[in-house]
């Protein structure tokens, strides 16, 4: 055995979604462990931010919108034959009363976080994107699992990617392509600012929680790129649910009164 540390050096790597939060923790450490990163982002403008924060020979963007299967096939099959696929595109947080919901809010982010995901599964399937012995690699959330109170269509949103994971796994696996799905919980990202929530208000809800949790602090996407580092790593997991903090808690938003 061997060569754990250089294992993903010089392997190519496409990050859908990760111009931003949860993708861009997984990018940047893709790259420090000397992977070729492309991010695919639906802004011109956050993945050029993104780039630049980044600074990095090894990583690259292309715009595409995962809601556009045939101009994000083109893009997918213009950049094949890579190692590695990740998904981690949404655009929002649905959370609160559901009689309050806007449903074609949530039905927009249905098409970017569950369909994209599906027609990412369908692509790799169609055409040969990924090597095999690669993997696919999808995000979800801890409401699709344990979903409480007020998460109904959060929690039906990401318990349709768990479920994905498993029929993916299972249809790509003639392929040799593996299939996993990381299950975070509660996160600091930019998508709190999308809540309606200013800094100050976003900083008592994570103390508050950090109180119920037992490693006593809210996540960054950079303790989540831990979790995506295994995923693709990991050569005999496939079909995996990848549940990465909140240790089994309910839906600790709720919990921590934040809707």
């Amino acid at each position: 055995m061997g060569g754990f540390k250089d294992k993903l050096e010089g392997q190519n790597i496409i990050v859908v979604g990760g111009s931003t939060g949860i993708g861009f923790g997984a990018a940047a450490a893709l790259l420090d462990v000397g992977a070729r990163v492309t991010i695919i982002s639906s802004s011109s403008a956050k993945l050029d931010a993104a780039l630049q924060r980044l600074g990095s020979p090894n990583a690259k963007g292309v715009v595409a919108d995962v809601r556009n299967e045939a101009a994000f096939t083109d893009t997918l099959r213009s950049l094949a034959p890579v190692d590695h696929v990740i998904f981690s595109a949404v655009d929002n947080i649905i959370r609160g009363k559901l009689e309050d919901q806007n449903l074609d809010e949530a039905k927009h982010l249905f098409g970017v976080k569950f369909w994209g995901a599906v027609i990412t599964g369908k692509i790799l399937l169609k055409y040969d994107i990924v090597r095999k012995g690669g993997s696919l690699t999808l995000t979800s959330g801890t409401a699709g699992i344990k979903p409480g109170k007020n998460a109904a269509i959060g929690g039906a949103l990401n318990g349709g990617v768990l479920s994905l994971t498993k029929g993916l796994a299972a249809d790509l696996a003639e392929k040799k392509i593996r299939v996993n799905t990381v299950v975070p919980g509660l996160v600091k990202t930019p998508l709190w600012d999308k809540q309606g929530k200013t800094p100050e208000e976003q900083e008592e809800i994570f103390n508050k929680a950090s109180q119920t949790l037992p490693v006593g602090f809210v996540a960054t996407p950079e303790h989540i790129a831990e979790a995506y580092l295994y995923a693709v790593r990991a050569d005999y997991s496939t079909g995996k649910l990848i549940e990465i903090g909140e240790c089994g808690k309910v839906n600790l938003m709720n919990a921590a009164d934040v809707f």
